[in-house]
């Protein structure tokens, strides 16, 4: 135990059981030569159990390997190493995570402090869990804000802040692409007929049914109330054509009573001049004019 004579004649002592950390000295064959008295305090262990024992006594199978394959390296080069983590076991076997700091004298002694990190452990088990709480809650939040509550399509924003990427996307690769808006005909008389229920049903199925012809790569969103909205990259005239006619197929599986659901269609292309708010314009002007041409066809603008 060392002692110390202070001015006045005192003797102080500082010895290293007075600690709140466990320190242990090895020799160079990884000896137990020196344990402090936090070993029995904490981890109870007697030091005869100890002294002269290898160190691997007080370590997992899996820091005896890290030991073995870093730590010793480590210090063996650099004569020091710092906040190692260690699974130490108590004299009952509990297991303990233990940060460790090391350091390598001439004669192949070794210095080990180390604290109990169990404590630590939990708290970075708690933030992990905390963040990834916060990520699935922004994700949650970013989804709500860009898709339609009823549908899971996108929402008119979404589609106005995507439908202006595409274009610019098309417009550089020189292809052309096709706006398809959807309404379906007479749905306030569905609603009036057969209540909100059985209208909101049709508006999820047809949104399901929207989704399951569209490719990846199309831009689907319901846009307001029964209308809705098909931005097909890479598409001519002849094939938006007979992407509308399956289109028409399709919904008409759609049961509204004993019939089938109808859609007026109207369908524009664009150019290497189009903005979403012309070709808009053309589609929307488009379906009226399937409506007045007898409803359930599409109208494609000139």
């Amino acid at each position: 135990m060392p002692l110390y004579q202070l001015d006045n004649n005192k003797v102080a002592d500082f010895s290293a059981d007075y600690f709140l950390n466990g320190v242990l000295v090895t020799n160079a064959d990884s000896v137990i030569v020196y344990v402090n008295a936090y070993f029995k305090k904490e981890l109870h262990w007697h030091c005869n159990e100890l002294i002269g024992k290898y160190i691997d006594k007080i370590l997992t199978k899996s820091s005896k390997i890290f030991l073995q394959s870093y730590v010793l390296p480590t210090l063996i080069h650099e004569k020091k190493c710092q906040e190692m983590q260690l699974i130490m076991l108590s004299a009952q076997g509990e297991r303990i995570a233990v940060t460790v700091n090391a350091q390598l004298d001439e004669k192949g002694y070794i210095y080990w402090s180390f604290f109990n990190a169990t404590q630590r452990d939990k708290l970075y088990d708690e933030l992990i869990k905390t963040r990834e709480k916060l990520e699935a809650q922004t994700e949650r939040l970013q989804s709500l804000a860009s898709t339609d509550e009823l549908t899971s399509l996108l929402n008119r924003r979404e589609m106005d802040y995507r439908s202006v990427l595409l274009l610019e996307q098309a417009k550089r690769t020189h292809r052309s692409v096709a706006l398809l808006v959807i309404d379906i005909d007479d749905f306030k008389q569905i609603n009036d007929t057969y209540g909100h229920l059985q209208g909101d049903r049709v508006l999820k199925e047809l949104g399901e049914c929207l989704k399951k012809i569209s490719r990846q790569t199309d831009l689907v969103a319901r846009y307001g109330g029964e209308e809705f909205l098909i931005m097909l990259p890479d598409t001519h005239s002849a094939d938006t054509l007979i992407f509308c006619q399956r289109l028409h197929q399709l919904i008409a599986e759609i049961k509204v009573g004993s019939e089938g659901l109808t859609v007026s269609i109207g369908a524009c292309m664009s150019d290497s001049n189009s903005t979403f708010t012309e070709l808009f314009k053309h589609a929307d002007n488009a379906v009226y004019q399937a409506k007045a041409n007898g409803k359930n066809t599409t109208y494609m603008h000139p």
